[in-house]
């Protein structure tokens, strides 16, 4: 006989003896409602758990338009899988393993994760006791359970792609759950920044500043504050390694930049250090792809003016004023600078404007309206006239098409 062959409650039964090798692994049994039918877990304070993080919400809305099994992970450490039984194409009832843990629960740990306002202070000591004996499996490991029970409830075998990853926003008693991660927020702001980096764009201090007002970088929940930070200043440098790549650098000069900054975080010992390494890193990669991108054909006057537009685009620049810094009248800028370049230094200026809004749209919630001001087009309808002129398409549809990428 197949094990297909025998009742899901047999199925079940084997799967959680065979899993139980890793550990105490509970099985939970839910109507389509969400109502505890059964579980082998003596204390039902994990149902409670489970429910109040918001994971029995995440599992509701996740079956309204799925059948994928689920992993969901809440920021105390735990995780659970859940894989949907139907008849009929009726969603009959929800079948759930877990908790689990990734990394050994440390009494520090345990105590950190109860005093999470999302846990009621009438469970916590119950739930000290609980969390002692959740079994400790690896990510990889936990999603081949997930694919099991998927196999074992409906008798489909999937991959690790089919699986759906969920972090449920964290409740607090009382209060409203926590705002999602915006992850094409961060995603966005990530390729404005590497964009910067592949073109050598020197004013990018400001854009810098937003970004990392979205995205405070990898969160991993039971690590220090300065561990955190070496891991997002780590994964920040190797992302702006290859954008300098792409940006005409050669390899060898820029995995060997990118290496040097990876051993000066892993040598910093303050959150403040890992920062300045970072900034300090980004700030080289832009000055060392727009050292190689300035053209050697211009002269050094033409090449200051260049540099200076750049760096000061936000500004309302204007011809005399250029040409009083670099010290020409402003004919004879005018000439010169087309000569060089091959284009006027108010079509250079509307380009660099045009670039920075590109910049602006991708790493900032600024309204068209305000980017149309901070850049001082003078109208939003002059704005957009230019920037299609240029992009070939409007801000707004530069946006949209970004977000869906």
């Amino acid at each position: 006989m197949s094990l297909m062959e025998l009742p899901l409650g047999e199925r079940l039964r084997i799967l959680q003896e065979l899993l139980s090798c890793t550990g105490r692994m509970y099985g939970w049994c839910y109507d389509a409602q969400g109502e505890l039918i059964g579980t082998n877990c003596p204390d039902t304070v994990l149902d409670k758990v489970f429910r109040s993080t918001g994971c029995m919400e995440a599992v509701q809305n996740h079956v309204k338009e799925h059948r994928e099994p689920l992993v969901l992970s809440i920021p105390q450490g735990l995780s659970w899988s859940a894989a949907f039984e139907y008849e009929e194409q009726v969603l009959r009832r929800i079948h759930v393993f877990g908790p689990i843990t990734t990394v050994e629960l440390s009494p520090v740990a345990i105590s950190r994760a109860i005093q999470n306002d999302s846990i009621p202070q009438r469970w916590r000591p119950k739930l000290n006791k609980v969390l002692e004996r959740i079994p400790v499996v690896s990510t990889i490991d936990f999603f081949r359970y997930t694919l099991m029970l998927h196999y074992v409830v409906t008798g489909e075998k999937l991959t690790n792609a089919d699986i759906v990853f969920y972090e449920p926003a964290v409740r607090r008693e009382g209060k409203e759950p926590a705002p999602k991660k915006d992850r094409m927020n961060t995603y966005m702001r990530e390729r404005a920044l590497m964009r910067m980096v592949s073109e050598g764009d020197l004013n990018y201090r400001s854009v810098l500043q937003e970004a990392a007002s979205v995205s405070r970088g990898v969160h991993m929940g039971k690590m220090g504050s300065l561990e955190q930070v070496r891991i997002s200043q780590i994964v920040f440098i190797s992302l702006c390694t290859r954008a300098a790549i792409e940006g005409g650098i050669s390899p060898e000069v820029a995995y060997s930049r990118g290496d040097a900054y990876i051993q000066d975080i892993m040598d910093c010992r303050t959150v403040a250090d890992a920062a300045h390494i970072g900034h300090t890193m980004f700030d080289d990669f832009i000055q060392l792809v727009h050292k190689n991108r300035s053209n050697p054909e211009y002269s050094p006057q033409i090449q200051s003016c260049c540099d200076y537009i750049e760096l000061h685009v936000e500004d309302k620049l204007t011809l005399g004023e250029i040409a009083s810094r670099i010290g020409y009248a402003d004919y004879y800028l005018s000439r010169k600078f087309k000569t060089e370049t091959g284009v006027s230094i108010n079509d250079y200026i509307k380009n660099a404007k045009v670039e920075r809004a590109k910049s602006l749209l991708l790493a900032t919630n600024l309204s068209i309206q305000e980017i149309c001001d901070r850049l001082h087009f003078g109208s939003r309808s002059f704005f957009a006239e230019t920037f299609k002129e240029i992009a070939g398409i409007s801000p707004a549809a530069f946006r949209q098409a970004n977000q869906k990428l």
